[in-house]
């Protein structure tokens, strides 16, 4: 009968995960639909242009790929600056499609591959659940609630062609495959699949440095809390040397792993794990019994021995700057949001700190349901009651010091919520399969009833409670002798006690019609609210498949329109201009110019110049003639967002700012903040800078009574239907700068014949717009971070 249980147990349980991996997959597909196969917003652009160049080029070719259209002039080494993971996934699913005979345009395939990892995104955090808390029941209810929770979703939509789409993924197969290699004894092995899948985490996204830290923290607290063993030791080792060594294989990576003060702390653990392998080695060698006092003394002198040495090494190490600094994104973790030091990264608002508003919006009843879940997990269970250590097991610690440190990082920036969703969805499984387990036990007790003890007389015959009352009954002559010498009553004992009562009460006669009542209750409650959760789930489903590019909008007469102004837009531009043109935007825009208009840019999304893009800020809040004559060097087109809300205009604050941190002469140094590049009030009334300004002319240019673009400078040669985009010619371009940086002769390259060559900006343009004794030098991609 147990086996046939189990059996039955194992296929619905399979079948619910089946049934979350098809929810995930359909909740993704409202843009898809919707708009049809089409990759939307900025980032999913240019991952969409690298997929397109790797699967022309090759993987050699993709890995020395420097793009002279994008960044223009300086260009900008894609190869090594790029993590490509979700590029070689998206070329070998499209080949492994085409081998099976189901081919699929490579466009199509980016398209779908959020909507098929967010279902394997769901059912590996199911399996994550069950792993840790050691409830089967958790996994379905895990992937169920992973599914559809709006903290995945909000990265994973059809079209989102974004890295987080499969780093998701990545970084639950990591966490799940480490805590399977600590089950037992013998599944340390698996911390070999832990280091792989580590590998591919590091090659999808950026934020791998929040799972190597995540397993790191879980391996020094183990340590600390007493569990080193030779199983936990080997499953470490095998994690960090598989991981680390496939890590620095990835070009934009490289020997960051063992040189970065965020990755230090994994670092250090491993040294830890070596020096007490070390001396669990030395003390088998010799046959020194481990845990006895000869081999705490030997512990403890190779401890010191080697802390000492380890001391000396890091201080040579800091001194001769093997270790670099934090990255601004990574001290805005610790800072307000306001003081990273780089304007750059304070502009963007998915920097911002987490509002509570934002928790709900993005977990909604796991924001209740997990809490649970993560009080369950500091409880030992049942099967390892008798294990010699004191706490939760190994595997459940992960879960706490997940939770914990997941919101700590989720509050500190709304974009890091994301890194909630599967330990709120797995701490929520474990609180609802736990239930369901319940509920389905006191449901088989009117199959198979228990023992029914009745209250009175299990207080009658129960020796402990005669024994602190001072009774003696005839069942137990041997107590009478001790009879009048009654032991203390204690906290503990005071405790055991009201266990005990809770515990007659609960398989009482009462007690257990009492659960049968309680769990039909909850089979009836749960379906109400899981039903309103998977509604409000396919509400924010729906309202953020809305792709910026494409999207619907209610004229003023009701009619309801399909505005694709943008996509036309960048079409035009392809169809319109010359291929040699150059587009000056800001950086918004970039990517989507070169992956759908397929031109040449001079900045985009990955914002790792800020000198560069404070140029970009600079022609654009500068007086016309200044502006042009700045323009006329680098760009043929001026192109700008006109549509009110989220155009230039609204973001012409953070322009300013960001200008006026390299060039503080476009607001001043006693206004860091620019507020005299603004407007006075909602009707866009605009301060006497903001007026003069290229960007407020052309956006408003024709709008306003009295605001024109000088026509012998800048001619409008494109408006889009509803008005949101205006795509300007910068008439007298300067034939000879653009000459001058085509020639490939004037690229620094590191060597003759070399891949890697960066530009350098046209000796004609303006000493001005350099920092002050900089003069025409090219900008050092190293001193920004580039590989």
């Amino acid at each position: 009968m147990t086996l046939l249980t189990n059996v039955i147990g194992c296929a619905i349980r399979a079948a619910i995960l089946a049934a979350a991996f098809y929810l995930a997959y359909d909740i993704r597909m409202y843009a898809i639909r919707e708009y049809g196969r089409l990759i939307h917003e900025f980032d999913p652009w240019f991952n969409f242009y690298a997929t397109r160049y790797l699967f022309d080029n090759g993987i050699a070719r993709f890995f020395k790929w420097f793009d002279h259209r994008s960044w223009y002039p300086l260009g900008r080494p894609v190869g090594t600056t790029i993590y490509p993971g979700m590029q070689l996934t998206s070329v070998a699913i499209y080949h492994f499609l085409e081998r099976i005979g189901m081919p699929m345009s490579l466009n199509d395939v980016c398209v779908f591959v959020p909507t098929w990892f967010g279902g394997i995104a769901s059912v590996l955090t199911g399996y994550m659940a069950a792993e840790c808390s050691g409830i089967p029941s958790a996994a379905p209810a895990a992937a169920l609630m992973m599914a559809i929770i709006p903290a995945h979703i909000m990265r994973s939509v059809g079209g989102g062609y974004d890295n987080e789409s499969i780093a998701v993924t990545t970084m639950v197969l990591t966490f799940f495959t480490w805590c399977r290699s600590l089950r037992n004894p013998s599944s340390w092995p698996f911390g070999i699949l832990a280091g792989l899948a580590y590998v591919y985490m590091v090659a999808a996204w950026g934020g791998y440095t929040f799972v190597i830290n995540m397993v790191g923290l879980h391996a020094g607290v183990l340590l600390m809390l007493g569990r080193f063993s030779p199983s936990v030791y080997k499953a470490y080792t095998l994690f960090f040397i598989v991981g680390t060594a496939g890590a620095i294989q990835v070009p934009v990576v490289s020997w960051t792993p063992l040189k970065s003060m965020e990755q230090i702390a994994p670092l250090a653990v491993f040294g830890a794990y070596q020096i007490l392998g070390l001396a669990y080695l030395i003390a088998k060698q010799r046959k020194i019994a481990i845990g006895s006092t000869e081999y705490q003394k030997l512990r403890n002198n190779i401890v010191l021995a080697a802390g000492g040495v380890a001391v000396v090494l890091l201080g040579v190490l800091v001194q001769t700057g093997h270790f670099g600094p934090m990255s601004a994104r990574v001290r805005g973790l610790f800072l307000k949001h306001t003081r990273t030091g780089n304007p750059l990264v304070d502009s963007v608002a998915e920097h911002q700190p987490t509002t509570n508003d934002a928790y709900w919006r993005n977990l909604h009843y796991a924001c209740l349901v997990g809490p649970v879940g993560f009080g369950m997990s500091f409880f030992k269970s049942a099967s390892t009651k008798n294990a010699k250590y004191f706490g939760p097991e190994n595997s459940k610690i992960f879960l706490i010091l997940y939770g914990v440190t997941g919101y700590f990082f989720a509050t500190k920036m709304a974009r890091l919520i994301i890194l909630m969703g599967p330990i709120a969805s797995a701490l929520s499984g474990v609180a609802l399969g736990a239930l369901a387990d319940w509920c389905i036990k006191q449901f088989g007790l009117l199959i198979w009833p228990e023992p029914v003890i009745e209250v009175e007389e299990a207080e009658e015959a129960n020796p402990a409670d005669a024994k602190q009352s001072g009774k003696i009954t005839k069942s137990s002559p041997a107590r009478k002798e001790k009879a009048h010498k009654p032991k203390p009553v204690g906290l503990t004992d005071n405790l055991s006690a009201i266990v005990d009562t809770l515990n007659k009460h609960y398989k009482s006669n009462l007690g257990q019609k009492a659960r049968i009542g309680v769990a039909l209750i909850s089979i009836m409650v749960i379906p109400i609210f899981a039903g309103r959760f998977f509604g409000y789930c396919h509400m924010f489903a729906k309202h953020v498949s809305n792709p910026s590019l494409v999207f619907k909008a209610q004229l003023r007469s009701g009619e309801v329109v399909l505005v694709d102004d943008y996509l036309v837009a960048y079409h035009w531009l392809n169809a319109n201009t010359p291929e040699d043109a150059r587009v000056l935007s800001w950086w918004d825009y970039g990517y989507q110019i070169t992956g759908i208009g397929n031109r040449t840019t001079l900045a985009d999304g990955n914002t790792w110049n800020l000198e560069h893009i404070a140029l970009i800020a600079r022609c654009l809040s500068s007086k016309e003639p200044r502006a042009h004559e700045l323009i006329r060097h680098l760009a043929d087109y001026v192109l700008v967002w006109a549509g009110g809300q989220g155009d230039d205009l609204a973001k012409s604050p953070h322009i300013a700012r960001i200008g006026n941190s390299v060039y503080n002469d476009i607001c001043g140094t006693n206004d860091p903040l620019c507020y005299s590049f603004g407007f006075y009030d909602r009707d866009y009334n605009p301060t006497p800078k903001m007026a003069a300004s290229l960007l407020y002319k052309l956006v408003m240019n024709g709008k306003r009574p009295g605001v024109t673009v000088d026509d012998t400078l800048f001619r409008e040669v494109y408006q889009s239907k509803y008005g949101m985009v205006r795509i300007y010619k910068v008439l007298k371009v300067s034939k000879k700068s653009k000459a001058w940086l085509a020639d490939p002769t004037n690229r620094l390259c590191d060597a003759p014949g070399s891949w890697y060559c960066p530009g350098q900006y046209p000796p004609d343009l303006p000493e001005k717009t350099h920092k002050a004794g900089e003069g025409h030098a090219t900008l050092d991609y190293k001193k920004h971070g580039m590989n």
